[in-house]
């Protein structure tokens, strides 16, 4: 019984680890990258938040190589854009109030549940929440996505992008598969991070 709680907790720390240091974040200086998608920036994106929540993703294809922009079936936003972030600001940045909403970020987007005798109403985590699909615009953006954790004070700046799919012409379009529609859901280029104290 020792050895095999042993070997779930080697398991478990080496998860953890591929996750904190190894998980590779796609961004616009790599190569390939460019090649199967056309990133056009829409308006600019700035502001202080709270990083409530991020997930990473995986492409759906079922590709030997997921990570690569090399190798698969390039139809997913996933190869541009791996990690979404949950952001909070208002009074959704209060730790207390973040505390009373249960997140859910899936399909690129976000649902939510009040906890019980919340003081916040569904419009007060609408207004004062967002969550992007990071397009990271080089490396070290893409090393301080990797890093961003919940409860993190940041600056973000960059621009709101259309995302588009160079073979199959596929426009990627997020929160609008949620019901209701979210409209704070959208594919942000991040050009600069900043952690604040």
């Amino acid at each position: 019984m020792k050895q095999l709680i042993w070997a779930l907790a080697a398991l478990a720390a080496l998860i953890w680890g591929w996750k904190e240091y190894f998980r590779e974040i796609p961004h616009l200086e790599q190569p390939g990258v460019l090649k199967n998608f056309h990133v056009e920036a829409r308006r600019e994106f700035s502001g202080r938040f709270t990083v409530a929540a991020q997930r990473f993703y995986a492409p759906h294809s079922r590709a030997l190589y997921k990570a690569s922009a090399w190798v698969g079936e390039f139809n997913d936003l996933a190869y541009l854009s791996n990690v979404d972030v949950l952001l909070a600001q208002g009074a959704l940045a209060n730790p207390q109030h973040l505390k009373q909403v249960d997140f859910d970020q899936h399909s690129r987007c976000y649902t939510f549940t009040l906890q019980p005798n919340s003081s916040l109403t569904a419009d007060d985590v609408r207004a004062d929440s967002m969550n992007i699909s990071a397009v990271a615009s080089n490396e070290h953006i893409a090393k301080q996505l990797r890093r961003l954790k919940a409860g993190q004070r940041v600056e973000l700046q960059g621009q709101y992008a259309e995302v588009t799919q160079l073979k199959t012409r596929k426009l990627f379009v997020t929160g609008m598969s949620i019901a209701p529609p979210r409209p704070h859901c959208a594919i942000v280029k991040i050009t600069f991070i900043q952690i604040l104290k």
